[in-house]
């Protein structure tokens, strides 16, 4: 980070415009084998160890999403050896209490379901979508190019439609 002045107020100040961003990420990915906590506090490790090597060549939130992303699909990576499931891809939205949860209506809640039962990257896909990033942030913060960023949201929505219809 080229900014001068005290990085623990830096980093204080990143937390706080950016926790929103951290906190639906990290809510996303929580679940079997990982409490929304411990995805929270790894993230915020990740985003202090590398807030000196933020060039500024991509926007701050573009850098928090990736390092949230990255943090939360490398946790699940990392840990899925202890745990009794054998993919990531099944891993369920259970978040560990109601209190954290945002405020959703019931159709959040089942968007959320939905958006549980996709792989790691296509999560990230999607919520970055519904966040209303551009298919441009979304490749930089996800490393692929706009017009694979823009094929995968297309199958992810049809996926999405599907799973939705079976369950009705």
């Amino acid at each position: 980070m080229r900014q001068t002045g005290d990085k623990e107020q830096q980093f204080l100040g990143i937390l706080d415009r950016y926790k929103d961003v951290v906190s639906k990420v990290c809510w996303l990915y929580a679940g079997q084998g990982a409490t929304f906590d411990d995805l929270y506090q790894e993230t915020c490790i990740n985003i202090w160890q590398g807030m000196e090597s933020f060039r500024g060549e991509a926007r701050m939130s573009t850098w928090i999403y990736r390092t949230a992303i990255n943090t939360c699909i490398s946790w699940h990576r990392r840990n899925r050896r202890y745990s009794d499931t054998s993919s990531i891809d099944s891993l369920e939205f259970e978040p560990v209490s109601e209190d954290k949860a945002p405020a959703m209506t019931e159709e959040h809640r089942e968007l959320h379901r939905l958006i549980s039962m996709l792989g790691p990257v296509d999560k990230a896909l999607i919520t970055l979508w519904l966040d209303e990033k551009s298919y441009e942030e979304i490749a930089l913060i996800v490393g692929m190019s706009q017009a694979n960023v823009a094929v995968k949201l297309h199958r992810i929505k049809e996926r999405l439609s599907k799973l939705a219809d079976s369950g009705r």
